[in-house]
This record gives structure tokens, C-alpha cells and sequence, in this order.
């Protein structure tokens, strides 16, 4: 038996298995290729055909690490086996290729046709949201995708190459039985025996760490071009999603050291964030977000009714489309154009979540950091909650959402932070019709939002959070619905694939939900509510397919517009407020300002025919809520990392995924290698420019850093 399990036998079973793995690092490659063809900007691509070819090549060394993971094991039991000499284990090797190559080669493919579905809506590998599949309405979720026809051309396709993949399998394991001959080694020395063995195991461990530096290969290494999706082509799927489940195990608890992840030395935090000028006399940390509202006893005399709704897939590119022959505002663009809205304004991020944590907390969100809902925190009471300033001031508090309040346990989320109604589909009486993969129509949701409003049994006055579910995929539309023009502009068709392109309900509803909350408004302006009611709409987030962008257009991927309806006398309070400079179109700064933290106030519109829209001012999520306590609160404290947009000068706009702009200029941070690209912003455009950095650029990567290590801070404060 000796005999019979020799260094010839193991030897040749090393090489048997070398097609097998062949075949699969050419089927990686050929994906790769498909990827490349799928989502290739060819109108830049021309131009770094080098790096295309070196993306190419070091997408080989990615997928070679991966196959050598997953031969470490083989390499192991056959190393056990030449030691031993066992029958028992080489048996046990041969059903172990048997079940482990049938299992693990079509689970990879399997991985990388859901990384290229993900890839098609975030334009990114595996991050922390692929888990949103699983904290969101999976089902719904599950309804989206299979109305999509690449959905099923990716199944058909993993399923033949899952088959070919078995046979090939079964193959080599037939051939490792009949131990067929190769090399014959009868007559090799002892030493080269050794030696051989000694270059097998260590060109696994070579091959599985991909590199000779001091550091393995990871996804830091891909990043080879100035062109992000070249970098993202060098990319093997299962490096992201290991890094994705290591970080979700690591912050199943919040317990991210971000000044580690981000590589910042807090030691000039404080410094850092003083390029916002009304930061510029904070002697402490807690002097940028412990903030109060000016004093206004008008405002303590009539208490406005604010009702702040977030819409589903409000992004703002096809706002700043709409035309005639595009009109996906309806009767919207009336209110656009007599009230107030903000343009140059980003999205927390790219997930609904995002935004409602955001907003609702008073806080960014936070790279890395698994969202707070899906935390044990969801359940504490947080110092920044929306809902304490308005419930101090003796306000009743709604949070009203168009889906099911068990998503993602809103419920408990929303009542942790103080609600005192909390109402969701279920409280809404809606036949199918009215009802979509999400949860009812939006126009169902504004009655509920109306009867809250008009409700003459609550006598204090009202701060309600409403929530939108209708612009989601599949796009649910009533077929009597008769749609107003739709021509897609050539611009959004181009950052659109050919399936939602052709996708005819895609505005269709993105326009009727417009136009209802266009009625909703009209009721409001049109009621007795009108004079003491403040209306503020912005968007969750973009509209997924709107995301085959350009880097020059990486603020519109983010962009959602803030619309603000302000009765004409709370204006004339502003406007007359004594501690608050006065600025007239955006331009002029009174410099004799008595409120030291209020640098300047945009001067309202008084007369209702009067457009206001700002294309200045620049501002995110986390802005909303200090921006309505400002308009309806006087003498409030509150907590949070956000500020007043009519009061705040030099104000800096950013997201979760690292897009920073301040005046006219931008940054594009690279959490991987702690780099970042440098643009400047064309305010009519929206596009960014890419420049070489100078010292602004880089106080602005500083501030990014320094702003969510101190959200750290008060998160853990709470």
C-alpha cells in the first residue's frame, strides 16, 4: 500500500487538476470581457486602451488569488495523504474534489451574476448594501427583479455553464481515479521529491496572496487608471463581498473605529471643520452641533404647522429637464417656480435609508457603519432625533410612511426617536388598484397625510414625516392613467440601458407622483391651513437608472431637489428677523451681523409670483431638518452636524460615498487608498471638471474626514 501511494500518485493528481481550474480562470476572463462590454463608457475608453489591457491583466492575478483559495484545502488533504500514505484519505480527496468543485465553481458565477445585477443600479461592486436584500421588503425586492429580462438571461446562462462546470468536474474525478500517469517519477531523488512538493504548496500561498510587496492583494491594488470603471474592471466580485461580509460581522454593533478606516489623526478635527465660516468661532466640538434657533417671539405666538415629505426616486436630473415635450412636473412646476427650492443639493446616499436616518437623526451617513436601523442603537432614543425639538416646543409628531412600518422595523425605529403617531400602509384602507410591490399609491398616502394635517381633534400644532413608496420598480401605473409628454431628453437616455430606456412606466410614474403631490400642496395653499403650514419635499435618492454616469456627472447621480413652501407671513417674520443679516439675491452679505453664528439669511420672496431658485447654496440631507427649525422655532436647541441653508455661508454638500462640494469646487474621495479626485463645478452644468488638487481640494477631503469622526462621536454619545 506504500507503494501504491507514492510521491508519482500525488504528484499527477496536482496535475489532473490543472484543466479543471484552466477552464474557470478562462470562464473568469471571459466574464470579465462581458462585464467590460456591458458597462463601458466607450466614449472615454478610446483614449486608455493601456490601462484597459493592464486592467485585464491584473483581473487575472484577482481571479488567480481566488482560485487559489480555493485549492488551499485540495493542497492540504493531498500533502496529508503523501505524508501519511493513506488510502482512506485519498479516497476521501477524491469525493471532497467530487462534491467541493460541483459546489464552489458555479457558487462563484453564481456570485458574479449578482455582483453584475448590483453593479447595474450602484455602479459599484458588493458593498454593504447588497445586505439590503435581506433588511429591506425581500419579497418586493424578489418582485422587482424578476420582471427584469436580464434577471432570466442570467439564469439561464449561469445555469448552462453551472452544467458544463459539473461535467467537467466529474470528468477529473474520474480520471483521479483511474490514477492515470503524467509525469513518471520513479526515479526522482528524494530531494527533488521534497523540493517539488515545497513549490506546489508555496506557489498556492504566492498565487492566493497575488503579490510580492509587503501587503496581499486587495482591492487598494485596483486602482491602476484615472478612469473608476477601469478600476472596477480589475475586480474580482468575491474580494469586495469578503471585505463587504468581514466589515458587516466587524459592525454588526456600530463598533467601526472610523479615524481608523479613514486613516485621520483627529488631532486637528476641530481645525478641519472651520472651513464653513460660521464654525469659525467654535471653541469646541460641541459648539458645531449643539446649536440653538435665534429668538423670534412671533414665532412663539404662532407655532406653523411643517410637514417635510420625502418622495421616492425624486432625483433631481429630470427636474432640471423638464420641458414641454418632458414634462415630468405637471402641475408641480407651478409650485417650483413660485416657492423656494434648492438645486444644489445631495442625497445622504443611494438607499432609501440613508436618507431617512439622515434626515430623521440629524446626522451624515457614514461610510463603512452599518446603517443604525439595522443596530441594537435603533432603539435608543438619540440626542439629534428630529422629533425633540418639535416635541419641546409642544408640537404634535407623525411619521407617516406609504410602506409597511415593519420594513426594516421602522416602527420601533420611529417610536425610539419619540413619534407620537407612527401610521403606515396598514392604517390606510386601499383596494389593489391603489396598492403597488411597496405599498400603496401616493396619492393614498397625501389623503393620510391631509387627515392628519386637518385633523381638529389634535389642537397642537403638527410636525409630520411623511415617506413615498410609488417611483420604485417594477413602476406600477393604472392604465386609464393619461400621461402628459414624455420625450426622453438625449442626455438622460445616455446615462439609461436599453431595457429601462424602453421602460414606459419608468416616468410615466415618476410624473403622476409629481403631479399628486402637486394637488396635495394646491389643498394645503388653498385651505386654512395655508398661512400657518410650512411644506418641505426632497427626494430619497435618485432614480436608480439614471446611473450610467460620467465622473463629470457624479453630482447629478446624487442630486435630489429641496422645495420649501413658506406662508407669506412667516417670510415677513424672516425677513424683519433682528439677529439675522440680510442677504439680497444670494449676493450681497451684510457684514454688520449681530448673530455671530448666523453668517447671512437669504432674502425670501415676498410677493407669491416671485421665483426663487438657488443654484448657490449648497447643502445635503442633514441640512433639512436645522434649515425647518430655523423657519418654525424660537430659542430651540438642538443636536446636529447639519446647518440652517438660509443662515449658513460656504456651506459644504457630501454623501456616504465620499462626493464633496463646497462653492465651485468638488472632490470624489477613494475610501480604498485614501485618495481622492479633484474636480471644480459648473453651477449651470452641474458638471464637474477634473483638475489637479490644490489646497482647497485637499481642506475639503479633511473635512469629510473630520465631519464623520465627530458623527461618530455623537452617535456613541447619543
Amino acid at each position: 500500500m506504500e507503494e501504491r501511494f507514492n510521491f508519482n500518485l500525488i504528484l499527477n493528481s496536482f496535475i489532473i487538476l490543472i484543466p479543471v481550474n484552466l477552464f474557470i480562470l478562462a470562464a473568469m476572463t471571459v466574464y470579465r470581457f462581458v462585464f467590460f462590454l456591458f458597462f463601458v463608457d466607450w466614449s472615454t475608453v478610446f483614449s486608455m486602451k493601456l490601462y484597459v489591457l493592464k486592467a485585464f491583466w491584473m483581473g487575472c492575478r484577482f481571479d488567480l488569488s481566488i482560485l487559489a483559495y480555493v485549492n488551499a484545502p485540495i493542497t492540504l488533504l493531498f500533502l496529508l495523504c503523501f505524508i501519511l500514505r493513506s488510502e482512506f484519505i485519498f479516497k476521501f480527496i477524491i469525493s471532497f474534489v467530487k462534491y467541493y468543485y460541483s459546489l464552489i465553481f458555479p457558487l462563484i458565477f453564481f456570485l458574479f451574476f449578482v455582483d453584475s445585477g448590483f453593479y447595474t443600479y450602484f455602479k459599484d461592486h458588493y458593498n454593504l448594501m447588497i445586505f439590503g436584500l435581506f433588511e429591506d421588503d425581500t419579497l418586493a425586492l424578489i418582485k422587482t427583479m424578476i420582471v427584469d429580462y436580464r434577471v432570466w438571461f442570467g439564469v439561464i446562462t449561469f445555469l448552462f455553464l453551472s452544467f458544463v462546470i459539473i461535467k467537467f468536474v466529474l470528468f477529473t474525478v474520474k480520471t483521479l481515479r483511474n490514477n492515470e500517469r503524467i509525469v513518471n517519477t520513479l526515479y526522482w531523488a528524494k530531494s527533488k521529491k521534497f523540493f517539488v512538493m515545497l513549490i506546489i504548496t508555496a506557489l498556492n500561498f504566492i498565487a492566493a496572496r497575488g503579490s510580492f510587496s509587503m501587503f496581499p492583494l486587495g482591492l487598494f491594488y485596483s486602482q491602476i487608471a484615472p478612469d473608476q470603471f477601469i478600476n472596477k474592471l480589475c475586480v474580482n466580485p468575491i474580494h469586495p463581498l469578503a471585505d463587504t461580509v468581514y466589515l458587516k460581522i466587524k459592525n454588526l454593533n456600530n463598533n467601526i473605529d472610523l479615524k481608523e478606516s479613514l486613516k485621520y489623526n483627529d488631532a486637528n478635527i476641530l481645525d478641519d471643520l472651520k472651513i464653513i465660516p460660521a464654525y469659525k468661532n467654535a471653541d469646541s466640538l460641541s459648539d458645531i452641533y449643539n446649536k440653538t434657533t435665534a429668538e423670534n417671539k412671533l414665532l412663539d405666538k404662532n407655532k406653523p404647522n411643517v410637514i417635510l415629505i420625502v418622495m421616492e426616486g425624486f432625483g433631481e436630473v429630470p427636474v432640471l429637464n423638464n420641458n414641454p415635450k418632458f414634462d415630468v412636473l405637471g402641475e408641480l412646476k407651478e409650485h417650483f417656480d413660485k416657492d423656494i427650492v434648492f438645486y444644489n443639493f445631495l442625497a445622504a446616499g443611494f438607499i432609501t435609508i440613508h436618507a431617512i436616518e439622515s434626515i430623521s437623526l440629524n446626522i451624515p451617513q457614514r461610510p463603512f457603519v452599518n446603517q443604525i436601523t439595522q443596530s441594537q442603537s435603533a432603539y435608543k432614543l438619540f440626542k439629534s432625533s428630529m422629533v425633540l425639538p418639535y416635541k419641546n416646543a409642544g408640537y404634535r409628531t407623525s411619521a407617516l410612511y406609504g410602506g409597511s412600518m415593519t420594513w426594516r422595523d421602522l416602527e420601533g425605529f420611529f417610536k425610539a426617536q419619540g413619534f407620537d403617531d407612527i401610521l403606515g400602509e396598514g392604517n390606510i384602507k386601499a383596494d389593489a388598484k391603489d396598492r403597488h410591490s411597496w405599498g400603496i399609491n401616493d396619492d393614498k398616502l397625501f389623503e393620510l397625510v391631509r387627515k392628519q394635517l386637518f385633523d381638529e381633534n389634535i389642537k397642537e400644532p403638527k410636525f409630520i414625516f411623511a415617506l413615498t413608496t410609488q417611483t420604485h420598480p417594477p413602476y406600477k401605473i393604472a392604465s386609464e392613467y393619461e400621461a402628459l409628454p414624455l420625450e426622453i431628453p438625449a442626455n438622460i437616455a445616455k446615462m439609461m440601458s436599453l431595457k429601462d430606456l424602453h421602460n414606459e412606466n419608468l416616468f410615466k410614474v415618476y410624473q403622476s407622483t409629481n403631479r399628486e403631490l402637486a394637488k396635495f400642496i394646491s389643498d394645503i395653499k388653498h385651505s386654512k391651513f395655508a398661512d400657518n403650514t410650512i411644506i418641505a419635499v426632497t427626494g430619497d435618492h435618485n432614480l436608480r437608472e439614471l446611473s450610467n454616469v460620467t465622473p463629470e456627472e457624479y453630482f447629478v447621480r446624487y442630486a435630489v431637489p429641496f422645495y420649501l413652501y413658506i406662508p407669506e407671513k412667516l417670510k415677513g417674520i424672516l425677513n424683519t428677523h433682528e439677529r439675522s443679516s440680510i442677504v439680497i439675491n444670494n449676493n450681497d452679505i451684510d457684514k454688520n451681523s449681530k448673530n455671530k453664528k448666523d453668517i447671512r439669511l437669504l432674502r425670501l420672496p415676498v410677493k407669491e409670483n416671485k421665483k426663487f431658485a438657488d443654484f448657490s447654496v449648497f447643502g445635503s440631507q442633514t441640512d433639512i431638518m436645522p434649515t425647518l427649525y430655523g423657519l418654525s422655532l424660537s430659542s430651540a436647541d438642538y443636536v446636529s452636524l447639519g446647518n440652517n441653508l438660509f443662515t449658513t455661508h460656504g456651506n459644504v454638500a457630501f454623501n456616504v460615498d465620499g462626493l464633496v462640494l463646497k462653492d465651485n469646487i468638488a472632490i470624489k474621495y477613494n475610501f480604498v487608498d485614501d485618495t481622492f479626485i479633484s474636480f471644480i463645478f459648473d453651477n449651470k452644468s452641474k458638471k464637474l471638471t477634473r483638475v489637479a488638487e490644490t489646497e482647497e481640494h485637499a481642506k475639503l477631503r479633511n473635512y469629510y474626514k473630520a465631519v464623520m469622526v465627530l458623527t461618530d462621536k455623537v452617535v456613541n454619545d447619543r
